[in-house]
């Protein structure tokens, strides 16, 4: 049976979250911050923001029904020339449309219809500018590496990623492991780790650490300075584990300005963060 639509006070679609929800968002709406603010004067009139998984908008907490701003109105508080959004879903499309037009009429929106793995080139995205890219897939299914490539190609843009390792590959690893064209190694770009696993079989915890270094890898090979210690864990109320949070940026600056809103966890906890 299909889930109900929820819709929200306004009338439109809401995405159904968890409590956890805030806590990406939380993480997001800081680099937003810090990102805008700390290079506005360098790229004054030529920072922009992507979301390839944009959402329609609006958050409800399913606990609490608490409704919440989702990625794409939390980037529009912030200063950017420009904004691309992608949303698959028709009716989240359509939701969006309304509440960012009523949220910043005044700012340029791009809201693109469709799959981002199909509209990545389609987007007219700004040369010699600075990017931020927000990737949150609902599953390794729906977002290939080959997406990320086309993104990173010939361009400055800070990347902050859904790397489900709970939810998407740790559930479901045992699919992936008999064919090498599989969800999985479409998402990873790569599939070093099912052969290695096939020559030296490994626990599934190190299999697992495996695929997400492997990941880390191919960051690196699109010019990207990402680093395992720059990674934040989203769990459930019940401490288990969703997915992480992954940093990447093309810019040592960038990675300084992940470790420094990452200290605050949404609590109010301190962290020491490493490189």
């Amino acid at each position: 049976m299909a889930q109900q639509e929820q819709l929200g006070s306004d009338g439109q679609i809401v995405r159904n979250s968890g409590a956890w929800a805030r806590e990406k968002l939380y993480y997001l709406e800081r680099y937003l911050e810090i990102f805008s603010v700390g290079m506005k004067a360098k790229w004054a009139g030529r920072l922009y923001y992507v979301d390839l998984f944009a959402g329609p908008g609006k958050c409800q907490i399913r606990d609490t029904r608490e409704e919440i701003d989702g990625s794409p109105l939390i980037a529009l508080k912030f200063n950017f020339a420009k904004y691309f959004f992608i949303e698959a879903d028709e009716r989240c499309y359509q939701a969006l449309v309304v509440r960012a037009r009523d949220r910043a009429p005044e700012k340029h929106v791009d809201i693109v219809r469709g799959d981002c793995n199909d509209e990545i080139t389609n987007l007219k995205l700004p040369a010699s500018s600075l990017g931020l890219a927000f990737v949150d897939p609902t599953g390794v299914s729906n977002l290939a590496f080959e997406t990320i490539r086309k993104l990173a190609a010939g361009r400055k843009i800070d990347l902050i990623i859904n790397f489900p390792e709970g939810m998407g590959i740790r559930m479901n690893l045992h699919q992936y492991t008999d064919t090498e064209k599989n969800a999985l190694n479409r998402f990873m770009g790569s599939a070093q780790w099912q052969r290695r696993q096939r020559q030296v079989p490994t626990s599934f915890d190190e299999m697992c650490k495996e695929i997400a270094t492997e990941y880390l890898a191919n960051l690196k090979s699109l010019e990207y300075l990402a680093v395992n210690s720059d990674w934040i864990p989203v769990k459930t109320d019940q401490n288990t584990l969703l997915y992480y949070l992954l940093f990447a940026s093309k810019n040592p600056r960038g990675n300084d300005f992940w470790r420094k809103i990452t200290r605050i966890d949404p609590y109010g906890q301190r962290h020491l963060r490493f490189s």
